[in-house]
């Protein structure tokens, strides 16, 4: 998993030509550009302009006749898998079934053939293509041999995916398909994804709009490209990249989300049912605010995770506990107005919600949603996303005290083990078969108990391993951390000019 907006790619002044002239056909002269983590880039222009020679150098399949190519973001060198290739007409090995040409550069790599086999597999499956499994290259049409080479490039989990023309030679209906694959593959490698083409249509889809004429490149955005005769429709991305900011204010909303849950259902001792309701309708709040923005903006987005963070800790404890004296503050014989709490206990509680979150996924997976959150434009897709979270911020706070209360590790030490699982989950981020998808969905669970122990270590009194702080100074803080990183964010967003991601074509 690269981080949003590593840079992957630098071009300085790449020039490739064939022959004597600098703009032969098919030559490329003085490009410049940077490709990061999570672009999405066409390169249009005519045929014959260099739009493959400048993808074919961007691959490290040619080397520029002058100036520089890098690869800066890259654990390895690209030859050895970390781009992917796309040629416009595939090349498919015809002695080879369809599991075993996507399998072939992983065998080729040395990885055993049985895991090489199951890779592929998933591969044929993220791309739509699982029933082709067991054909022949001659079997299959040209749409369905695109499918099978966009598998190929995806088993090795490449961070940077190069298409050259893929819709070229296809009708409308397979070039679509064929697109929707490429972005599928891309998700799921967390790749950014760059695509030369001559058709409008692709080039609408994708974020930005390079040109290219007489192997000349402009990386400028272009104008709204004509789709159907009509000029492309344009969305403003409304979720946030996911950088390191973007972590440190996540843990801190959710911490927040811990210490004012429990500030108003213990320290004012309203209760976890009648905190639950009021909590929920300020999330309905926050969450009809954000729904309604036409573009992101911190001060939307945020105040939906800390409500979320705050329903979940209520909800979890009215799930997880009841009235009995383990659960009541010193001197008191209610855990405050309305129903006590069910006291399910740690585990039913976790099983529930486990069941709920998997059931969301398998929803948003059969609708075609896309899992990376900075490319979630529909109200579908953002509806799922939300539902997510208040599902896995309940989960995090059930995980977080059981284990900060019933395993015997203390806040400390809960807090020291989340941290070392998050690790792991960045050493994985180099290993080439773990998407990066997974990775961050598994981290964004986490951080909510991460937030959940930390909240209560903060809190709780030192009798019982914390530090006492008190459930409203500790809010105050967290506030106002959160509250600086909001308006660092929103200015930023206005320095470049819109929203945090400037506007998407769809």
């Amino acid at each position: 998993m690269t981080t949003a907006g590593t840079l992957l790619l630098r071009c300085r002044e790449a020039a490739r030509t064939h022959g004597d002239e600098p703009a032969a056909p098919g030559a490329v002269n003085s490009a410049t550009c940077d490709v990061h983590a999570g672009d999405r880039i066409a390169i249009t222009g005519p045929s014959g302009s260099g739009k493959s020679t400048l993808l074919h150098l961007m691959a490290d399949v040619v080397q520029p006749t002058a100036g520089e190519i890098s690869w800066p973001g890259l654990p390895r060198v690209p030859a050895r898998g970390k781009v992917g290739v796309v040629l416009a007409v595939p090349t498919l090995v015809p002695t080879l079934n369809v599991t075993e040409n996507a399998a072939l550069p992983l065998v080729l790599a040395g990885v055993p053939k049985e895991s090489a086999r199951l890779r592929a597999l998933h591969c044929l499956t993220v791309v739509a293509a699982a029933e082709l499994a067991h054909k022949m290259p001659a079997e299959l049409s040209g749409g369905q041999a695109k499918h099978v080479a966009i598998a190929r490039t995806l088993a090795t989990a490449p961070r940077l995916i190069l298409a050259d023309d893929p819709t070229g030679d296809l009708d409308h209906a397979a070039g679509r398909r064929v697109m929707d694959v490429l972005f599928a593959a891309a998700d799921e490698a967390g790749a950014a994804l760059v695509v030369t083409t001559r058709d409008p249509e692709v080039a609408g889809r994708l974020r930005e709009r390079w040109a290219m004429r007489e192997g000349r490149l402009d990386p400028s955005p272009g104008p709204p490209s004509p789709v159907g005769g009509k000029a492309a429709r344009y969305v403003v991305r409304k979720l946030p990249e996911v950088t390191l900011a973007f972590w440190i204010m996540k843990i801190a909303a959710t911490t927040l989300g811990e210490t004012a849950g429990d500030l108003f259902a213990q320290t004012l001792r309203l209760g976890y049912f009648l905190t639950t309701i009021a909590l929920f309708l300020m999330f309905l709040v926050t969450l009809l605010v954000q729904l309604r923005a036409k573009h992101h903006n911190p001060f939307f987005y945020w105040p939906v995770i800390v409500s979320t963070s705050m329903v979940g800790t209520t909800v979890s404890d009215f799930m997880n506990r009841d009235a009995s004296s383990k659960y009541l503050a010193k001197g008191t014989t209610a855990l405050g107005w309305g129903p006590q709490g069910l006291g399910l206990g740690y585990p039913t509680g976790a099983a529930i919600l486990v069941s709920l979150l998997v059931a969301i996924f398998v929803v948003w997976k059969f609708t075609g949603q896309t899992f990376v959150i900075r490319d979630i434009v529909t109200f579908r897709g953002e509806a799922l996303f939300w539902s997510a979270i208040l599902v896995s911020n309940t989960l995090g706070t059930s995980m977080g005290d059981f284990l900060s209360d019933s395993s015997g590790l203390g806040y400390m030490g809960s807090v020291l083990l989340i941290t070392g699982v998050l690790l792991v989950l960045v050493a994985l981020i180099r290993v080439p078969f773990v998407p990066n998808v997974v990775l961050f969905w598994i981290a964004f669970v986490l951080t909510r108990p991460f937030g959940a122990t930390a909240g209560d270590y903060l809190t709780k009194p030192t009798a019982k391993g914390g530090l006492d702080l008190g459930t409203a100074g500790s809010s105050a803080v967290l506030l106002a951390v959160l509250f600086a990183f909001m308006a660092y964010g929103h200015f930023r967003d206005r320095a470049r000019g819109g929203g945090a991601h400037g506007k998407i074509p769809r």
